[in-house]
């Protein structure tokens, strides 16, 4: 019968044959461990190099979700490349949208985005006195007259209508005017005509004091005219005129009012495809006051962007979550690495205390 030796080797039978099994060697156990946490760390190191800064740029954009100026910068990095500037300018200009294509070089300026000489130069021309004289006068006339007007010319015309109550009286008129005929009526426009008169006479008053609320006014009638403010929006303003909010009202067209003063009435017709309510229009602002002229060509680029964070908030906390996974993987798998090194000296030390004579 054979015979089943234990050590130093060990044997198993099978189909009547000896077969030797090589003995578990803890030196060749730990050489095992440290190569896969090793081969581990090297895994999370290479995936830290697209996790981390995809995370670290979530994690930004959270904590800047109320900062639009901010925002707007994070999310221009990688956007606003010179092939993506270059692109907007030449489109700007072949569709004879001078302030447009100034409003990128402005912003390509800022971020150190390369514009070519031969751009700037086109960009220069078509912003010429003559030139740029030659459309306000028109763009003047027609805000003065219609209310409409969706560059700097056209809203200094509404103003000036505005100011003189023509503005108010004329909206005020077409409306009533639609009523006879049969016509839906702009309940919208009706409440801001009214609030506009009242708003004339206290500038008068005051001596120009209100100037920004009046501007906040003629702005919204105007982007209200050009199709710009969606139903929501004017839905919480006519809320707010119901519910007697006086407070928020002023403040909403107020900060209109600073937006289309200090990045023109065309940026803020574009911010205003995206807002909502008042908080929105406080975020138009800011981003206004921060950007000036720039202001047209980063809602431009941005959409909604520019003052929202439009990816969705589960990407978000996916990026930021992946981020800290890939830091606690790169940390388990070095400690693992560490420990598969110094474990047979520990196990070695433990066996000679044991075997020690008492």
């Amino acid at each position: 019968m054979p015979r089943l030796c234990i050590a130093p080797h060990r044997f198993a039978i099978m189909d009547g044959q000896k077969e030797a099994i090589a003995p578990r060697d803890p030196h060749i156990i730990a050489m095992y461990r440290f190569f896969a946490a090793f081969g581990c760390l090297l895994a999370f190191a290479g995936a830290a190099h697209w996790v981390v800064p995809a995370g670290r740029h979530a994690f930004a954009l959270v904590s800047a979700q109320d900062d639009a100026a901010r925002l707007a910068d994070l999310q221009l990095d990688g956007v606003l490349t010179p092939e993506r500037a270059a692109v907007e300018i030449d489109a700007a200009l072949v569709d004879d949208d001078a302030e447009m294509a100034a409003s990128f070089i402005e912003l390509a300026d800022a971020r150190g985005v390369p514009v070519t000489a031969e751009r700037r130069a086109r960009v220069t021309l078509a912003n010429a006195p003559g030139a740029s004289f030659a459309r306000g006068a028109g763009s003047f006339g027609q805000g003065f007259f219609t209310g409409q007007g969706e560059d700097l010319a056209g809203l200094a015309g509404a103003t000036a209508g505005d100011l003189t109550v023509w503005g108010d009286v004329r909206d005020l008129s077409r409306e009533a005017m639609n009523w006879a005929r049969g016509e839906p009526v702009d309940q919208f426009m009706v409440n801001l005509a009214g609030i506009g008169i009242v708003a004339t006479g206290a500038t008068y008053a005051a001596f120009g004091a209100p100037l920004t609320l009046r501007a906040g006014l003629s702005v919204l009638k105007g982007a209200r005219r050009a199709g710009v403010v969606g139903g929501r929006f004017a839905g919480n303003i006519t809320a707010a005129l119901r519910g007697g909010s006086k407070a928020q009202l002023t403040a909403l067209v107020g900060d209109l009012g600073t937006a289309g003063s200090k990045a023109g009435t065309r940026a803020t017709f574009a911010g205003l495809r995206h807002v909502d309510d008042a908080a929105g229009a406080a975020r138009l602002k800011v981003l206004a006051q921060a950007k000036g002229g720039k202001t047209l060509a980063v809602v431009k680029t941005l959409g909604r962007g520019a003052l929202f964070v439009t990816e969705a908030m589960a990407k978000l906390a996916f990026w930021t979550m992946a981020a800290v996974l890939n830091v606690f993987g790169l940390i388990a798998s070095f400690n693992s690495m560490v420990v598969a090194m110094v474990r047979p000296m520990w196990k070695k030390r433990r066996r000679r205390r044991l075997f020690l004579p008492a």
